[in-house]
């Protein structure tokens, strides 16, 4: 029986649906070189990529600062655009972080008082990742030998972004986000900081990294609770639960802008993969009287929406690529047109939300600005003539640091309501059209018991645009991100085995390695797998010797249908066995899957024809796989299934971009059992 181990490698990914690729294939990608990372970017976000190259070197030296430590290896920063929906992901183990640039629901997940969305990323993500890579005393010895299989300061999700969020917030001296029923982790990290003094984080993060079971264990057995007494005299739990008790939440929602309801029907936004690598927001009409959903556009890459009062319009919202703002846009009902109402600078504007007054004549928006100022916005609208709808006049009503969301006319039009954070939590406010003054709304709808104020404007910070710096830019090239970061040991009763794997920075070569020797027999054993996603088809090969038996394939897969719920490819391959003879098989397959909630029903249909040495003739065969795959998180999948042949089985697949899965096979045939490791 083979030996194995499971080893779970965790990924913070913090947001739900992403497209599967970064991009079309047909991308021209490149690298920006700085002395710490490379930041790669596809052409038309230069101007973003050279702003997180210089943010990246900030963050470096003030994480360094303030940890007394900084990764040793070469950070990846990539920058896509392949996705609507708010992306950016942090890859401990492969020193790698991932941003999407379309800000969709900015003030939902970020603090917008930072001057900069790219520079907030930059620079949470990489105090996470030295937060999760710190190494000292025993880990740092023993991180030469076993790579990021050493990560004793990998703590949970929360903490790290806790701690992310407090470095980002301090680096950049921006106000805390104190918004109520918002994530509030970096506020109790601030708070540790405050209490405990500035060197606090650095010998936390020192007393973990020299921890035993820490070390031997990912960071998932660490001793909060004795390491904080040993440090403050009081355990994690005490001060943990001290916190809570000094800032009660009221878990108060933040608002959502309406889509708009009109005539019965509503507008939806719903996200679908677009060209087999994007994930793209596009505008839906659905009747609750029919229950029938129709599909207006097709890849529009729309985020927000609202139906005029007419029934007959959509307002629309729209990402444009890479470097550009976004756009303001109206949606015909009737003649299915899409027309623009206005385009905004590059990415000096962000339309987070808006509403259409009772006439159609006004809008409201809120509008994220560099800076760090999120501000209502007034539009007039010229009259609909057969050009359409026109702007005739653009006016900012607040303008200062407190964020301003949701805003929404009254039913009379007399008023525009939003909410602010200008006293803590978020709390309602009113603008008056006719007079331009303020009130804060009680709970009364009567606009005459509402409490005037006066909002002072703030100087806005203006904007130069995107930095020119003299860091060399290549065209993309894998090799230098390839290099393996992790050697995992897995010891059997005869044998021991070493485990490796790695991707570039874009996903687009994956492999892992896997070599063993059995003392026993005294024989080795390897398996080397590799696969190339560079083009729309993708191409996996596999060498594998155990003992007498070996192994080779080549797999080469076309996706067909590729969406939210349903992937359907076709495949090609070849494989060799060695084992007493040498057999060769040549097959065509199509594979299926089909998703309900968190899990997915597979089909697999192959038909292969095979020979074996000393055979002339070719024997033909079709074969079928069923089975049920579970997504345990965005890298931990479970799977159980059943062949033809009589074959059960039951895995789990490890960080698919390592290609490793680990799983038990009962062969009702041979009546035997088997442990794998792949």
């Amino acid at each position: 029986m083979r030996s194995f181990a499971i080893v779970i490698v965790l990924v913070w990914w913090p947001w739900l649906g992403h497209a599967q690729r970064l991009g079309e294939p047909s991308l021209a990608w490149h690298t920006v070189h700085t002395e710490h990372f490379r930041v790669t970017f596809p052409a038309g976000l230069e101007g973003l990529a050279q702003e997180a190259a210089v943010a990246a070197e900030d963050a470096y030296r003030f994480v360094y600062s303030q940890l007394g430590y900084a990764p040793q290896a070469t950070v990846d920063i990539v920058l896509c655009d392949a996705t609507d929906t708010v992306y950016r992901e942090l890859d401990v183990f492969q020193d790698r972080i991932t941003i999407c640039v379309a800000q969709a629901d900015l003030a939902e997940h970020f603090n917008p008082r930072f001057p900069s969305w790219v520079q907030q990323s930059v620079f949470v993500l990489y105090a996470q990742l030295a937060s999760a890579d710190f190494v000292f005393g025993v880990s740092e010895a023993l991180r030469p030998l076993l790579g990021k299989l050493i990560l004793p300061n990998l703590k949970s999700s929360e903490l790290l972004a806790g701690i992310g969020e407090y470095l980002a917030e301090e680096a950049l001296s921006t106000p805390p986000d104190m918004r109520l029923g918002i994530g509030g982790e970096h506020r109790f990290v601030r708070y540790l900081a405050e209490r405990f003094g500035p060197d606090f984080l650095k010998e936390w993060h020192r007393l973990q990294a020299n921890d035993l079971r820490a070390t031997v264990s990912l960071g998932l057995w660490s001793d909060y609770n004795r390491i904080f007494r040993r440090l403050t005299g009081t355990s994690f739990t005490q001060l943990a639960a001290e916190y809570e008790a000094l800032t009660p939440l009221d878990g108060s929602p933040l608002p959502s802008a309406p889509t708009g309801e009109g005539l019965g029907v509503r507008v939806l936004i719903k996200h679908d993969i677009f060209k087999h690598s994007y994930l793209f927001g596009d505008l839906y009409l659905y009747d609750p009287r029919t229950r029938r959903e129709i599909r207006l556009t097709e890849g529009a890459r729309i985020y927000r929406a609202a139906l005029f009062p007419d029934g007959q319009k959509v307002l629309l919202a729209r990402h444009r690529w890479g470097d550009l703002g976004p756009v303001l846009a109206i949606f015909d009902l009737k003649t299915k047109q899409l027309e623009t109402l206005k385009e905004f600078p590059l990415h000096d504007y962000f339309i987070d939300s808006f509403a259409i007054s009772p006439d159609g004549e006004q809008l409201a928006l809120s509008i994220w600005r560099r800076g760090g100022f999120q501000d209502i916005y007034l539009m007039a609208l010229t009259p609909a003539t057969g050009e359409g709808l026109g702007v005739r006049a653009f006016a900012q009503i607040t303008r200062d640091r407190a964020v301003d969301l949701a805003p929404t006319f009254s039913s009379d039009g007399h008023f525009v309501l939003f909410s602010s954070d200008r006293d803590g939590g978020l709390k309602p406010y009113a603008y008056r059209l006719a007079d331009g003054s303020f009130f804060e709304v009680t709970e009364s709808s009567d606009p005459s018991s509402w409490k005037p104020v006066q909002l002072e404007p703030e100087p806005f910070p203006p904007w130069d645009g995107f930095p020119d710096t003299d860091y060399p830019i290549t065209p993309y090239d894998p090799r230098p991100s390839l290099e393996p970061k992790i050697l995992v040991p897995i010891l059997g009763s005869n044998s021991i085995r070493l485990l490796t794997f790695g991707s570039d920075a874009l996903r687009q070569h994956l492999y892992s390695v896997l070599f063993g020797f059995n003392w026993k027999t005294l024989l080795p054993s390897y398996s080397v797998r590799y696969e190339n996603r560079v083009l729309l088809a993708s191409l996996e090969a596999l060498i594998a010797r155990d003992g007498p038996s070996a192994h080779q394939s080549v797999t080469a897969t076309l996706p067909l249908i590729t969406s939210l719920s349903t992937r359907q490819s076709l495949s090609l391959f070849y494989q060799r066995d060695e084992e007493e003879l040498i057999s060769h098989q040549i097959g065509l397959g199509w594979h299926g899957s089909w998703r309900a909630s968190q899990n997915w029903l597979e089909l697999s249909l192959w038909a292969v024809t095979q020979t074996r040495t000393g055979q002339r003739l070719w024997g033909n065969s079709l074969g079928w796989r069923v089975g049920v795959m579970t997504e345990l998180s965005e890298h931990l999948r479970a799977r159980v299934f059943a062949q033809n042949d009589g074959q059960l089985g039951a895995e789990l697949e490890l960080f698919p971009d390592a290609l490793v899965r680990v799983g038990v096979l009962w062969d009702s045939q041979k009546n035997s059992l088997e442990l794998y490791l792949r």
